[in-house]
């Protein structure tokens, strides 16, 4: 995988509210964008925004980011309000917006180092270099940003997000525009990122793209926060989590204990069912041992990985502003 064998120049993980967000609120004109959200980012966290459109995603992240004036509340960086410090740390902050337009007749490398300069980037050439190797644009070094595709242009101003070397990340639908291998790379960087104490905010509407590397959730409808907590913290509060099994043998005694009345939503296949299970990992284990000690020959117990998709559809986030 591209990427793998360089540092993010980061230190290993610790448990501090890199991005804490008190009591937000942004009001337009004729309506009330992002009402009353607080939330806490901790090293090391992937926190996927999601709501639907309207719910104020967009907004937050460009509030946080200075972009827009907030009409209440505050954010902190690693402790330190913002508004305070405003320049100090912006430099720990990046922001990749959903679209943002790069410059036609510059070289990727010239794009980089336009940006590199302003935020003072110390050993430009270098690091331009590792961020072209990170966003897999390493090949495209010296090719004009006009000659670039949607995705291409995604990447590039993923690298020039991260050219600082900073400690939160705000991505505003960065897979957008990204081919299926693109996003694989993409789900690895993030990977990299959280195991480097990064502490990023990421909004998708694909959500079963940020179950597989995102460890919590701000759940957003109509401008205010849903439900926010770890995967684990929500899937409780949604009622249960969504398990998928296997088996080789022993069918029909699996379809007779899996009539139970704390699995819901089952969905039988000949060799398999996938199922809600409302009970305590100990209920859980119970019914796994059930199956095997009833000579069911179990190939494969495992979550069934879309544990973000039934989040989401349980909290009631579906109006849209």
């Amino acid at each position: 995988m591209a990427g793998d064998s360089l540092d993010i120049r980061s230190t290993p993980p610790e448990k501090v509210s890199l991005l804490a967000i008190d009591h937000l609120r942004v009001d337009f004109p004729t309506v009330v964008a992002v009402n009353d959200l607080s939330l806490r980012i901790e090293a090391g966290d992937v926190c996927g925004l999601i709501g639907p459109n309207g719910a104020g995603k967009t907004t937050t992240m460009r509030a946080v980011s200075g972009l827009l004036e907030l009409t209440r509340g505050s954010v902190r960086i690693a402790g330190r309000e913002l508004a305070s410090e405003p320049d100090e740390l912006k430099r720990r902050l990046g922001f990749m917006p959903d679209f943002c337009p790069t410059y036609d007749q510059l070289t990727t490398t010239e794009f980089l180092e336009h940006f590199a300069r302003a935020f003072d980037v110390p050993n430009r050439a270098r690091r331009i270099a590792e961020c072209l190797e990170l966003t897999w644009l390493a090949d495209k070094r010296n090719a004009l940003c006009e000659e670039l595709s949607r995705g291409m242009k995604q990447r590039l101003v993923l690298a020039k997000t991260m050219l600082p070397d900073p400690q939160v990340l705000l991505l505003d639908e960065p897979a957008s525009g990204l081919d299926p291998l693109g996003r694989i790379e993409l789900r690895k960087l993030l990977l990299q990122l959280r195991d480097a104490g990064k502490a990023v905010l990421i909004s998708s509407h694909i959500l079963t793209e940020l179950s597989g590397f995102c460890n919590k959730a701000a759940i957003m409808e109509r401008g205010r926060l849903v439900q926010f907590g770890t995967l684990e913290e929500l899937s409780k509060h949604a009622g249960g989590r969504r398990m998928s099994v296997k088996w080789r043998a022993g069918a029909d005694r699996a379809r007779e204990i899996l009539q139970h009345p704390q699995v819901t939503r089952l969905e039988l296949t000949d060799t398999g069912a996938q199922f809600d299970f409302a009970g305590d990992p100990d209920a859980l284990d119970e019914l796994l041992k059930t199956l095997v000690t009833q000579n069911v020959r179990v190939s494969e117990w495992r979550p069934a990985g879309d544990d973000l998709e039934q989040i989401f559809l349980q909290s009631g986030a579906k109006e849209l502003m």
